[in-house]
């Protein structure tokens, strides 16, 4: 795996080598041990390690960073947190307390906006060194390589400016490296245009052959032609919905993109006519898998390479450290999916059983081998738990799933349901949808119109409840889940301003808590006072 090969020359050399790593390199003396930029790009070697850095930064990086510092919810979480559909237990910071009390200002949200647009920006700045950079090195490497290595570069510039556009609306577009401080200080663009620019990109490495049509796992972890086409059928859908409601003509291109991936046949479901209901299920194998299909991208983690994945520390209440089981490291559950999450899957759902996304109970055997069990206070994030990270207090190395094929079909069917393609049959929005509730041990969906695009939200939610996907479904729909009976399997997709909001404060709802202008980030002060071209432009509703 490329993980494993190409670790060391990664964290060695991007941070100088690469230069423009950070807004503060410019400013940096260039360290002796260190390649300036004019030394660079003269080996296989560097390219190797600038196209491998792009994995290690920008919005691969949102598994790594947290609120500020210590034991808080990632980055990943920061969305579900503000929706209130999932809680921090700890508590212990200034943007998730404010956004449990509906504290939505720039204080409080300043500090993780910064980290996020830093982030960003980060792998932008990255992705432009080897788009630009790479095709002067003919005769370094041959024309096939330089073609993939700038491909890859454009996927991960697409990214970047995804999650920018997805998280702060209209923003600065750099696409050139960066030379000077004054080469960032940009005008915001429209967030449209940002969208075109992405979907540029991504069209230019998906036609001919310059990525592989392979599976993630089986391309060594490197990004794949189904990657970059389940990147732009995202991109679509959310193009589709608000704020630039691309409507029917976005839909559209979201399904097509989808079938693509379909049709490509690199990825399938895993246990498709059905999962097991064990620890040997579908939802277990997603979890510790390094090799299944079904998986378009991944974040990758290592323990032994000091890059371990420290979700399993967050995946159950600080009860958990008491039962002596676990080591003496911090455990606690950042990212609490609410009850109402919970108590919406049908019964016969196997992914609301024990042990396959969420767990109550565990077992363990005592001095003299008899089972002891110990129960949890709130539900645990079982997607999460590592046994043997937490029995030895170190991080895991389960991979965090990025991109399924279960999305893939989800996406599809939606982009289909609401272009009035409904059909059961291979090319109608219900044919993929049913897939997807086939493994899970449900009934196929008979609903048409609204009632089935609501069931489609619904299973994207019950599909994906801790791989961070509502908080852009809320963001594109203007629509938030509500109850509609327990185990029902359904949820009521309201709007979002009448809508009555989970966890305002803990334990509590509270009826439009969530005011639109809080579906985007405010723009960091500190960026604002560093780029002129900012200043008195920050996102509307944000004081």
């Amino acid at each position: 795996m490329r993980f494993h090969k190409i670790y060391i020359s990664i964290f060695c050399m991007i941070a100088s080598s690469l230069l423009m790593s950070s807004c503060d390199g410019f400013l940096d003396e260039n360290p002796e041990n260190k390649k300036g930029s004019n030394q660079f790009w003269a080996s296989k070697s560097d390219a190797e390690t600038a196209v491998n850095a792009l994995y290690f930064g920008g919005v691969p990086y949102l598994h790594s960073t947290d609120v500020d510092g210590g034991w808080t919810p990632k980055a990943t979480m920061w969305g579900g947190i503000i929706s209130g559909l999932y809680v921090d237990k700890r508590k212990d910071r200034t943007f998730t307390t404010a956004s449990e009390g509906c504290n939505f200002n720039v204080p409080a949200f300043d500090s993780p906006a910064m980290k996020l647009w830093h982030e960003f920006y980060k792998g932008i700045s990255r992705a432009n060194f080897v788009i630009a950079n790479i095709p002067t090195m003919a005769g370094v490497i041959d024309e096939p390589t330089m073609a993939n290595y700038v491909a890859q570069g454009k996927f991960f510039r697409a990214y970047g400016y995804f999650y920018l556009v997805k998280e702060f609306g209209d923003v600065p577009y750099i696409s050139e490296p960066y030379r000077a401080p004054v080469d960032m200080y940009k005008e915001r663009i429209s967030a449209e245009q940002v969208y075109k620019n992405i979907e540029e990109d991504l069209l230019s490495i998906i036609q001919g052959d310059v990525l592989p049509n392979k599976a993630f796992y089986d391309n060594g972890c490197y990004v794949t032609k189904p990657m970059a086409q389940t990147l732009l059928a995202q991109v679509y859908l959310q193009w589709a919905g608000a704020p630039l409601n691309g409507g029917d003509t976005y839909y559209t291109k979201a399904a097509n993109m989808a079938l693509d991936v379909i049709r490509g046949g690199q990825h399938a479901l895993i246990q498709p006519n059905g999962s097991s209901d064990d620890l040997t299920s579908a939802y277990n194998e997603i979890k510790t898998t390094k090799k299944s299909n079904e998986i378009i991208y991944a974040k990758e983690f290592n323990e032994t390479l000091d890059q371990g994945n420290s979700y399993p520390s967050r995946s159950m209440g600080a009860e958990a450290s008491q039962w002596g089981v676990f080591g003496g490291g911090t455990i606690y559950n950042a990212y609490l999916p609410c009850d109402m999450i919970i108590q919406s899957y049908e019964t016969n759902d196997i992914r609301s059983h024990e042990k396959q996304f969420f767990f109550r109970n565990w077992t363990e055997k005592d001095k003299d081998g008899n089972d002891i069990t110990f129960t949890l206070g709130d539900i645990g994030n079982w997607a999460w738990f590592d046994e043997t990270a937490l029995k030895m207090n170190k991080s895991g190395n389960y991979n965090m799933p990025t991109f399924r094929y279960a999305e893939v079909l989800l996406i599809a069917a939606e982009g289909l349901a609401r272009t009035g393609k409904e059909a059961d049959a291979e090319g109608g929005a219900k044919f993929y949808l049913n897939q997807v509730r086939k493994r899970a041990g449900l009934d196929k969906e008979t609903a048409t119109g609204d009632a089935l695009i609501q069931s489609i939200l619904t299973e994207r939610l019950h599909e994906f409840p801790l791989e961070f996907k509502v908080w852009d479904d809320i963001r594109r729909t203007r629509l938030y889940p509500e109850a509609d009976g327990v185990n029902s399997g359904k949820l009521k997709w309201t709007p979002l301003t009448s809508a009555t909001i989970q966890n305002k404060p803990d334990g509590f709802t509270r009826v439009g808590a969530i005011p639109e202008y809080a579906l985007l980030w405010p723009l960091p002060l500190d960026e604002i006072q560093r780029n002129p071209s900012l200043q008195g432009h920050q996102n509307p509703g944000w004081n």
